[in-house]
């Protein structure tokens, strides 16, 4: 029985062993990476400006009578990219303008407030300093429909019309519930991912868009090894969103033209239901196009890009100069 005991001791001292070793060797690698991929990130588009102290990078390009402002999904580490197969299709006649929140892209990870409404002072702050003026066609997608939300009803000069990329609205977050109490743990295991640089085993070319290029894809690879699911992103944006949602429905929706484009959702809510709840927000404004995808929520600017820049042109067009 001793005998047995020690050979199991042996073998689980053999694994403990052979694991630290992997992590010994995944960091190392991993800093060499980061090492290499900082003057690789000084490719990155955009330009930053100094808001409250921190820097905050905006991606400008284009000329035109009309802004479009595009704002990120929860968790995306380099928006400027994420959205480039559409604003691409779209800088030869507007102005188009990503802002990457603080704990995005190129942005600074921050230590301060993360309710809604200073994300969203934060985000003018930047556009301003970026010399791109209002107002501004506003093109959420995802649960950056909530910020925009929050936008359009402090700051209505400033928000010409909405393009929703598929972009959630308070009672989606009310149907599918805000879990938070397993945040904390998540975040820090996240966190633990990058500082050993064991993250880079979970990010192969295969997990980025196909219509992004190599020098792309190396760009988002190593911003992913420095933000992904960091604790603004991950946490503190996240326990903020029940208090933005109830501040939301404390006023009246605003009176905004939009453009909605719809896809059949997220997996923690069926198809009609998520679209349901877009139509029964926007139904009743004046002008208003719903566009239906049959694609994922995930995968509607891969897919569609080409179709949704058409439509946003139509919807410019019709709303006029």
């Amino acid at each position: 029985m001793k005998k047995a005991l020690k050979i199991i001791g042996k073998v689980l001292l053999g694994f403990l062993i052979l694991d630290i070793m992997i992590v010994l060797i995944m960091f190392v690698y991993g800093r060499i990476m980061l090492s290499k991929e900082d003057k690789l990130l000084e490719s990155y588009p955009g330009q930053l400006v100094e808001v409250h102290g921190h820097n905050m990078n905006v991606f400008v390009e284009g000329e035109g009578t009309h802004t479009l402002v595009f704002l990120a999904p929860s968790g995306d580490t380099s928006p400027a990219i994420t959205f480039k197969p559409l604003y691409s299709k779209l800088s030869d006649g507007y102005r188009v303008a990503v802002v990457e929140k603080f704990g995005y892209g190129m942005s600074d990870i921050v230590d301060t407030e993360r309710d809604y409404e200073t994300m969203v002072d934060e985000c003018r702050t930047a556009l301003e300093k970026a010399g791109v003026d209002a107002p501004y066609i506003l093109c959420p997608y995802s649960k950056s429909g909530i910020d925009t939300l929050i936008w359009a009803q402090r700051y209505p000069d400033e928000v010409e019309a909405i393009v929703s990329i598929d972009m959630a609205f308070p009672e989606h977050f009310d149907k599918m519930g805000i879990d938070t109490k397993d945040l904390k743990t998540t975040t820090t295991v996240m966190g633990i991912a990058r500082a050993t640089g064991i993250i880079r085993l979970f990010v192969p070319d295969s997990e980025f868009s196909p219509l992004h290029t190599k020098e792309d894809i190396a760009l988002e690879r190593a911003l992913v090894c420095r933000k992904f699911g960091n604790h603004i992103i991950n946490y503190d944006e996240i326990v903020t969103l029940p208090d933005a949602c109830e501040l939301i429905k404390s006023d009246p929706f605003p009176d905004k033209p939009m453009l909605l484009f719809l896809t059949n959702g997220v997996t923690e809510m069926d198809t009609e239901t998520w679209q349901e709840i877009a139509h029964s927000y926007a139904d009743d404004l004046e002008v208003k196009t719903f566009t239906a995808f049959d694609c994922t929520h995930y995968e509607i600017i891969d897919k569609e890009s080409e179709q949704m820049a058409q439509d946003i042109k139509e919807f410019i067009d019709e709303i006029g100069d």
